[in-house]
């Protein structure tokens, strides 16, 4: 019903009031019907009956005296010269005994302008001739009956709709307490800006999974909302740092303008830091758009085992050291196997991981990136042989601009959003990346749920 001034308790109390209306009402109409035709068939059969005996004493009996009628019966017989022999019908049905003759057996309605009467004849052959034999009932008395029970119906029919109305009303009004407690309590934590839940009604209904619903969606979006939070926390202090040095380097490079050489550092200084601020705020922005909802791409192996030689081919032309040797091996096939990731971001991916062996190491010992196929799962291992990780750093080494403050730190220019991107990457995936030390170096281990192609 398309009411957008009244309430949902409103519009479904209406529409089963005209529910209601409509069957109660085409209930009581049919019953009337129903009743009216048992009443005109009782009727007819009492007419019948009236002209059984009479009849009956005619065929055995033409030339005895007729009977009295009983009190009650409208009764007239003809005999076959047409006199009439014996009447107790209203002298207004008298006067049109002959059009009342011919009416036959099928009772027929007349009206003598007064009243109105159910007739019908019926003729008696005998041996002195053909006697007819008339007999009427007062459909007065039906028709009181019939009015008296439409009143009786339409009465019932009113209170009927109306107490469902009612009752639909107070049982709308009960079913959506529990969403008018919901929505007060939502208003509320709106309101105080409080970090609670809704409470969640008794029993397995509508009502209960909508708050466990709405907690989920409330608890999704203080997470998002925290999330966001600390970004703006954690990139504010990032970026103070940088910023302060850049202004320094700048008022340097003003006082030192005199001195051509001195000015040049200044100036490379200032553009390393630049440089810094705008990797932040790139990965910042990566890490961002990686933590959207949009679904990834698939990728399968053969794109895998591509995008994990072009990320170790980079690595080699950017490698710190003569000593320094980064390899990959790949170990199996798999044609079917698709996976939930970009051919872009497995790039990242590697580079990332390959990049933090790569910085820890100084230029100075070996990674080797390892793809294999196991199971329904792909692993990718990056292996190297540096220093290690400390161990109370690892649970948080995904944690955004985290940082370790010895080991791995190397000379500490990194943004601490490189694990934090791979992290973002692998989870998007659907998948899981562990970080370990192998007593003689860091490894760490991506694992991506195999899917195949839908035939």
């Amino acid at each position: 019903m398309k009411l957008p001034g009244l309430s949902i308790r409103g519009r479904i109390s209406i529409g089963s009031v005209l529910i209601a209306a409509v069957l109660f009402g085409s209930a009581a109409f049919f019953f009337r019907l129903e009743v009216q035709s048992l009443l005109i068939d009782t009727t007819e059969t009492l007419l019948r009956n009236d002209a059984a005996p009479l009849v009956a004493d005619l065929v055995r009996h033409p030339t005895e005296p007729i009977d009295a009628p009983t009190e009650g019966q409208l009764i007239a017989v003809i005999d076959p010269d047409g006199e009439l022999h014996r009447s107790s019908l209203p002298r207004s049905l008298n006067n049109r005994l002959d059009d009342l003759a011919d009416i036959g057996e099928h009772p027929q309605t007349v009206d003598t302008g007064n009243t109105r009467y159910l007739v019908a004849s019926t003729v008696v052959v005998t041996d002195t001739g053909n006697w007819v034999v008339v007999t009427a009932r007062n459909e007065e008395a039906l028709s009181l009956l019939v009015d008296e029970l439409t009143r009786v119906l339409t009465i019932g029919t009113i209170v009927l709709t109306v107490g469902f109305g009612l009752a639909s009303w107070l049982l709308t009004g009960a079913a959506l307490r529990p969403v008018n407690r919901l929505r007060a309590e939502a208003e509320s934590l709106s309101t105080a800006g409080t970090s609670a839940h809704l409470l969640v009604p008794a029993g397995n209904d509508e009502v209960s999974r909508l708050a466990i619903t709405l907690n989920d969606f409330i608890g999704r979006l203080r997470r998002g909302i925290d999330r966001e939070k600390q970004v703006v926390s954690d990139a504010s202090h990032e970026l103070r740092t940088p910023l302060a040095v850049l202004k320094s380097q700048l008022e340097l490079a003003r006082l030192n303008s005199g001195d051509a050489p001195a000015l040049e550092q200044d100036m490379a200084d200032a553009s390393v830091t630049v440089d810094r601020l705008a990797r932040l705020a790139t990965n910042l922005l990566e890490l961002s758009k990686l933590e959207g909802h949009q679904p990834p791409p698939e990728t399968n192996w053969n794109g895998l085992v591509a995008e994990v030689s072009a990320s170790v081919d980079r690595a080699r032309v950017v490698q710190n050291g003569a000593d320094l040797d980064v390899d990959y091996l790949v170990d199996g096939e798999d044609p079917d196997g698709r996976y939930a990731i970009s051919p872009t971001n497995v790039g990242q991916l590697v580079d990332n991981l390959v990049s933090n062996s790569v910085n820890a190491m100084r230029g100075k010992g070996a990674v080797m990136v390892t793809l294999h196929r196991a199971g329904n799962e792909m692993l990718l291992t990056v292996q190297d042989t540096g220093p290690g990780m400390p161990e109370g750093f690892i649970p948080v080494a995904f944690d955004r601009f985290s940082r370790p403050e010895h080991s791995r730190a190397g000379g500490g220019t990194g943004s601490g959003l490189g694990l934090a991107i791979v992290h973002a990457i692998v989870d998007r995936a659907d998948g899981t990346i562990s970080l370990r030390n192998t007593g003689g170096g860091l490894a760490a281990e991506v694992r991506l749920p195999r899917h195949t192609r839908a035939t």
